[in-house]
């Protein structure tokens, strides 16, 4: 059939690597495809995989219903039986390119789940240790406050056991008429005088014991 040649369909060359480059006649190269990523290149691959089997189908077609040359039978029939199998080829790339964006969806609902299941651990982890240093600043400050109490308890009772007119001697007398109580050198110094506080007559006192 050379005189059907400039007739048929032209198959383009798609197995030059992505990015690669060829050598013309005068020694000059040039590129041949843009590089692609590996993500998207299968999906990328089907697309251009059926434009071209709907191309060279649409043009084996417009060449057998051509009444430009003639041709024998048997080429008519090789024709058709061509594309017939371009258009199960071409029904096949549609099947393989749904099954394509349902593995994608699937995927990417699984890394979703998975993203989404971290974030909440990180999350639970994140929520376990606000909680932990919560408790701990909670359990420090409280014993800054039990030690604060007990220093000023302990300040308490000492400013109850000291003598309020020297402040040196603890309170250890009671003054028998008005139930004053000082150290007993005090009470001493204030025998047959004034009671230092409402200024009763000092005539006694009786010894006693403070406790905590």
């Amino acid at each position: 059939m050379p005189k059907y040649a400039n007739r048929l369909p032209k198959f383009e060359d798609t197995d030059a690597a992505s990015g690669s480059s060829e050598t013309t006649g005068k020694g000059k190269r040039h590129a041949t495809k843009p590089y692609t990523r590996p993500e998207q290149s299968a999906s990328i691959d089907l697309k251009s995989f059926g434009y071209q089997l709907n191309r060279l189908g649409s043009q084996v077609t417009a060449f057998v219903n051509s009444s430009d040359y003639a041709m024998s039978k048997e080429g008519r029939e090789v024709c058709k039986k061509m594309v017939s199998c371009l258009m199960k080829a071409s029904s096949y790339q549609r099947e393989a390119s749904e099954h394509l964006v349902d593995d994608q969806e699937r995927f990417f609902e699984d890394e979703w789940s998975k993203r989404e299941r971290a974030l909440k651990e990180q999350h639970e982890l994140e929520t376990d240790r606000i909680i932990s240093q919560l408790l701990f600043e909670k359990e420090q400050a409280l014993d800054s406050l039990r030690t604060k109490l007990q220093e000023e308890k302990e300040e308490a009772i000492r400013a109850l056991k000291t003598c309020t007119i020297c402040y040196d001697e603890e309170k250890n007398s009671t003054l028998t008429r008005c139930g004053h109580t000082f150290c007993e050198n005090c009470c001493l110094m204030m025998f047959d005088g004034d009671c230092a506080m409402c200024r009763a007559d000092v005539t006694g006192w009786v010894r006693m014991l403070l406790t905590d």
